[in-house]
């Protein structure tokens, strides 16, 4: 696409990010639903780019982490992530995982660096929730990180 005389290109390069804990049974949501849900980033007035998305517990079992875009009223589900017990938190579990390898979320875009990218409109956020309740006083802790447009 050409641009016209005076047109300045949009460029992600506005640093934004942001932590969802997932806890017990407070975030605990079902397909199509934004009952209960947690924002872990928030696209700026001219959308944004999530370039990281990985997540650590420290509960004693597998957590199934829905994501989704919520845009405006609609729920837009992108996947359903497996946080396998103690990932990040123990040394016999200590790597986060990461939801933008190309294995947990598939179809998503591929920028220039052949990376998965999440992109959102402006207003977008992006919310996570557990499938299931967490065992009582743990936590799943979604990190997004990405840039905004300007």
């Amino acid at each position: 696409m050409a641009l016209t005389a005076g047109q300045i290109v949009k460029v992600a390069n506005v640093p934004n990010g942001g932590v969802a804990l997932i806890s017990a049974s407070s975030n605990t949501v079902t397909l199509g639903s934004d009952t209960n849900g947690v924002a872990c980033y928030t696209a700026g007035s001219s959308g944004g780019r999530i370039m990281s998305l990985t997540a650590v517990t420290d509960d004693t079992v597998t957590v199934n982490v829905f994501v989704y875009i919520y845009r405006g009223s609609t729920v837009i589900p992108l996947g359903l992530v497996n946080v396998p017990l103690s990932s990040g938190n123990t040394n016999a579990a200590r790597f986060n995982v990461d939801f933008l390898d190309g294995i947990n979320i598939v179809g998503l875009p591929i920028d220039n660096t052949g990376k998965r990218y999440i992109p959102l409109l402006a207003g977008d956020v992006l919310k996570v929730g557990a499938l299931a309740n967490l065992t009582s006083g743990k936590t799943c802790w979604v990190h997004a990180s990405g840039n905004d447009y300007q």
